[in-house]
């Protein structure tokens, strides 16, 4: 009897013991996971103007935005103008990318101003070596290139309405 008690005491000792195990490892995946994420945000020397622009799909000077690919130069917004780029159709908020046409790079230079041409998947700095930015997500095709296009927030209401704010 005083053997079966030991053996259960030692039985319930190793399951208390294996529950703690679990319990630190688990703890020590999640602030590992935590710690592993970047939210720095990006720190850019571009001087941020203030953007609240509204855009319309309905105008026909947004034509292009209406199809997946399609852009819109907006050259009075931002720094050195803005471009509105149409990435995916599934009517979120994801659908659109606004990008800073200035140069994360070489802003205050006057070769500074970035371009692109419709259909183009890149946008492209004159300066220096003419390196390229994807469209898609704003980072740049050379490694050597820290820093992606700055990006606005774009707010789109499903139908017709696009907002850009910083």
């Amino acid at each position: 009897m005083v053997g079966e008690w030991k053996l259960k005491y030692k039985h319930r000792k190793l399951e208390n013991l294996s529950v703690r195990f679990a319990r630190i490892v688990t703890f020590g995946a999640l602030v590992l996971s935590a710690l592993a994420c970047n939210t720095t945000p990006v720190q850019y020397d571009i001087p941020e103007p203030f953007v609240d622009q509204t855009i319309y799909l309905s105008d026909p000077s947004s034509f292009n935005l209406t199809v997946v690919g399609g852009q819109l130069y907006l050259p009075n917004v931002g720094n050195g103008g803005v471009l509105v780029y149409r990435r995916f159709f599934d009517n979120s908020f994801y659908d659109f990318a606004a990008y800073e046409l200035s140069c994360p790079d070489h802003w205050m230079e006057n070769c500074g101003t970035m371009s692109t041409s419709l259909g183009d998947l890149y946008m492209t700095c004159p300066c220096g070596n003419s390196h390229k930015y994807q469209l898609l997500d704003g980072q740049s095709l050379d490694t050597n290139y820290i820093l992606p296009i700055k990006e606005f927030r774009c707010q789109f209401d499903g139908g017709n309405i696009i907002r850009i704010t910083n």
